[in-house]
């Protein structure tokens, strides 16, 4: 068994035994919230620690609470509760349950394909979500267009899923502009409806959807038709080599390339130059300008690249905003004045888009490869390099070598009610390695004292893991606060919810939750989500 989870079964049977006992010690009664929360607690706590009994117990005493809305004497209360204390005490006899290697690392969740659904049917939203992810897929939801848009182009999943009926705008319409926009990137469209008429299969492959099917449950077709999009895609964009988009190379010519390069180099006994190059506030264009104009940019930008370099250098886009410069026999020096050179010529340029005209600049970290290094360590190096640039002001060029080995910064806040929650969560965060980034993990008891801390008002990323049901301040009223901030964009907010809650999940995504888990999760679920979040946002 692992002795992690042991240690915090018995620390959650300590924390319930310690509450019963100061109950019974006072004389003034409990309000029906009071206990309510206490189950919610208990109830989310021990599912997510493998004591699911203790968690079905619980649930079934809160959800009869909800019929009797009424103050609770001390001993009333510890003998409601008594079906979960019994359960505590025989699992305290017996505390050697079979578990699952939960606190075991996993290294390919990321790898999943990634799909986004958008669908007003909350309810078949949310299971289409289960039952995808039982299938091996990584899935993010939206009920909104909105929000949908922003996911869209944030995560860059590998198939959109949608259902065309919204009461925001036609959802035709967001098929069509999905489509306008990425038109060379491959991405399918799955179309699920309620109505099968001709007309609506139509109107659909019309505007770009790739596929047309009725809304049902017979999910063995219906994954079926998804896996079939997923990996025909695949093999089509493994068989490219060029940016749909932009035109120049792509990251699977990046790999062949760059080993090209190292061996030729390596032969020689002489080095090359890497130069790993970030569009500044590129999010900013597109929510000013519309993506359009951002894919625009990135066009022109390429376009820029190519015209200003020799032929032998090789330009690819290594994901979203994200360039990579590979310059064969360049020394670090040369390496840096091309880098700001091109700086300098861009800032000359002004980019024209419909009745728009404004200036773009970059970041750029530059590394020299001089010795044999794996393509994975060299971008490392130069993304170390230009998160420095970035830090510094932007519009800037630093070079690997002066800078010390620093990774991004990412804040982890976990914002829960349950002392248990937190300390798992805590020891979880600390051991987990997320590539790129050092984490750095607070925990929080609820949204007030979250807020009073000015931990959370900085310039780094942050991920809040964050309990909807919360003392003095829920997790719905800290999301809300949250996206009200300028800098939002800068939080990724996972909710955690209980698996009945709906309308909290509803009113999360509405919010913008960028994810949600039900409680009792595990923490091999917790982490493929965290990685999805982190690794795909570019």
């Amino acid at each position: 068994m692992d002795s992690k989870l042991t240690k915090y079964q018995i620390m959650l049977q300590k924390k319930i035994t310690k509450q019963v006992d100061d109950w019974k010690d006072t004389e003034y009664p409990l309000s029906h919230q009071e206990l309510h929360q206490f189950l919610h607690t208990i109830t989310g706590t021990a599912g997510t620690i493998s004591l699911q009994e203790v968690s079905r117990a619980a649930a079934d005493l809160m959800n009869k609470m909800d019929r009797e809305q009424k103050s609770w004497s001390s001993k009333e209360a510890a003998q409601y509760l008594s079906p979960v204390m019994d359960l505590f005490t025989a699992v305290q006899k017996n505390l050697v349950v079979s578990l699952p290697s939960e606190f075991t690392p996993i290294a390919d969740q990321c790898d999943k394909p990634l799909l986004l659904i958008v669908d007003q049917d909350v309810p078949y939203l949310i299971y289409s979500k289960e039952k995808l992810e039982d299938n091996g897929y990584a899935v993010v939801v939206s009920p909104t267009i909105e929000k949908a848009l922003s996911m869209f182009y944030d995560l860059n999943p590998d198939c959109l899923i949608v259902n065309p009926y919204s009461s925001e705008i036609d959802g035709y319409d967001l098929i069509k502009q999905v489509r306008e926009t990425i038109a060379f990137e491959l991405i399918p469209i799955v179309v699920i409806s309620s109505s099968d008429k001709k007309e609506m299969r139509i109107a659909a492959y019309q505007r770009g959807a790739d596929d047309f099917f009725l809304k049902s449950l017979d999910w063995d077709e219906y994954v079926a038709r998804i896996d079939r999009q997923v990996k025909r895609r695949k093999i089509v964009k493994d068989t490219l080599m060029k940016d749909e988009l932009t035109k120049v190379y792509n990251r699977k010519f990046l790999k062949e390339i760059y080993q090209r390069i190292a061996s030729e180099h390596l032969r020689h006994k002489d080095i090359f130059s890497m130069i790993m190059i970030d569009v500044d506030f590129f999010k900013k264009i597109n929510d000013t300008y519309g993506h359009s104009a951002g894919d625009h940019v990135l066009i022109k930008f390429a376009e820029f690249l190519r015209t200003h370099l020799r032929s032998q250098d090789v330009v690819v886009r290594y994901g979203g905003e994200e360039f990579l410069l590979l310059l064969p026999y360049t020394k670090l020096e040369e390496a840096e004045q091309t880098a700001c050179r091109l700086l300098e010529n861009l800032s000359q340029n002004v980019f024209v888009y419909e009745e728009h005209s404004f200036l773009v600049s970059f970041s750029a970290g530059v590394y020299e490869v001089s010795s044999p290094v794996s393509l994975t360590e060299a971008v490392r190096t130069a993304d170390r390099a230009l998160y420095a640039a970035k830090e510094n002001g932007r519009g800037r060029v630093e070079i690997a070598n002066s800078q010390a080995e620093k990774n991004r910064q990412l804040r982890v806040a976990v914002i829960d009610d349950s002392e248990v929650i937190r300390k798992m969560l805590e020891s979880f965060f600390t051991d987990l390695d997320v590539e790129n980034y050092e984490l750095e993990v607070k925990t929080y008891q609820d949204g007030v004292s979250f807020f009073a801390d000015d931990w959370h008002q900085s310039n780094d990323e942050y991920l809040i893991i964050l309990d909807g049901v919360l003392p003095k301040m829920d997790g719905i009223e800290v999301l809300t606060k949250l996206r009200t901030y300028s800098d939002t964009n800068q939080y990724k907010i996972l909710m955690l919810t209980a698996r009945k809650a709906e309308g909290d999940i509803v009113r999360a995504l509405h919010l913008g939750a960028d994810d949600y888990l039900t409680k009792p999760f595990s923490i091999r679920e917790l982490e493929a989500r965290i990685k999805v979040l982190v690794q795909r946002v570019k």
